[in-house]
């Protein structure tokens, strides 16, 4: 892994570039490129369309920030309520009951980010007298590339990190990478040891899955023309799937478990300790309802096609 890509210097001071940072920009400006010339073609007003991926980035961010704080209400809670310690100053006190403001120190919930995105898409579509189908299937393949890049961006950060195992192919990740901290601080690794145990690279799978469902998407496109919300529900289906699987692999707590269920012999198919649980996490809950609704919103698609016009944004005399 290459947490940092390249240091600058400028004086007597060195600027870091980080690898994630760098790959989440990457996913970015790939996705909205696709996006705008996507757009473009199919009628939309460019501008338009970079305006609404300006937003809708906005809202992804505090959207996933707050179904996080949502997950993890107990332990900002706790650090805000916090008794039984050393007497705090007024600083550490406001410091500790606004946690969850410090996004810079990661805590992000994808379909949160999604459900946050979709919202304020839904809005500016509306505004614009736009089809929210068409709409969303604009961005489903750019959600899915730019996602693709940001997994890269977080193997090489060490966050999001799987469970112990993964055999010939597991990762091992070094002091000062997040998979390290915490499972130092759980206590999981030897005394002197400089890196973790052989893990699962959950970020390579789901980074792969997610170029594997733009590639679908891209396939699907002839389709959409004639059935709009295709692409845009095809992506939220193959997401789901992907995440449900990809979870059972997961080994971070952070991401919080509805039920601890335990099964060994899955376990020892996928090469994961025994005692693990692969049931059921939040994200796990979620994909399982993001899949109903598919299933509902595919039906609905495939029993209401139209046909769709060039977009056309409103203009004052409208």
């Amino acid at each position: 892994m290459f947490p940092t890509l390249f240091t600058l210097r400028f004086g007597g001071r060195e600027l870091a570039f980080h690898t994630y940072g760098v790959l989440i920009a990457v996913g970015l400006a790939a996705g909205i490129a696709l996006a705008y010339r996507e757009g473009k073609r199919r009628g939309f007003d460019g501008g338009r369309v970079l305006d609404a991926a300006f937003w809708m980035i906005v809202a992804g961010l505090v959207g996933s920030r707050i179904v996080y704080g949502i997950v993890n209400a107990g332990d900002f809670a706790r650090a805000c309520f916090r008794g039984g310690g050393e007497p705090r100053s007024i600083g550490a006190v406001v410091s500790d009951c606004t946690r969850i403001l410090a996004i810079w120190q990661g805590g992000l919930v994808f379909y949160g980010g999604v459900a946050g995105a979709a919202l304020v898409g839904w809005r500016f579509a509306k505004r614009e007298g736009w089809s929210f189908a068409s709409f969303g299937d604009l961005f489903a393949p750019a959600l899915a590339l730019g996602h693709a890049f940001g997994r890269l961006g977080c193997f090489a950060a060490g966050c999001c990190f799987g469970k112990v195992g993964g055999g010939h192919w597991g990762a091992s990740f070094p002091r000062g990478s997040v998979a390290f901290d915490e499972l130092a601080a759980m206590g999981a690794i030897p005394s002197g040891w400089d890196t973790t145990p052989a893990l699962h690279p959950t970020q390579l799978y789901e980074a792969f899955g997610e170029f594997a469902i733009f590639a679908a998407l891209l396939l699907l496109r002839p389709r959409a023309r004639r059935h709009p919300g295709t692409l845009l529900v095809g992506y939220l289906g193959l997401y789901a799937l992907l995440r449900f699987v990809v979870e059972m692999f997961r080994g971070d707590v952070i991401r919080g478990l509805v039920i601890a269920f335990q099964t060994p012999r899955l376990a020892a198919l996928l090469h994961v300790p025994p005692k693990e649980p692969i049931f059921l996490s939040v994200g796990q809950l979620a994909s399982l309802l993001v899949l109903a609704l598919c299933w509902f919103a595919w039906k609905r698609l495939r029993q209401h096609p139209a046909a769709t016009k060039p977009a056309r944004s409103r203009t004052p005399a409208d």
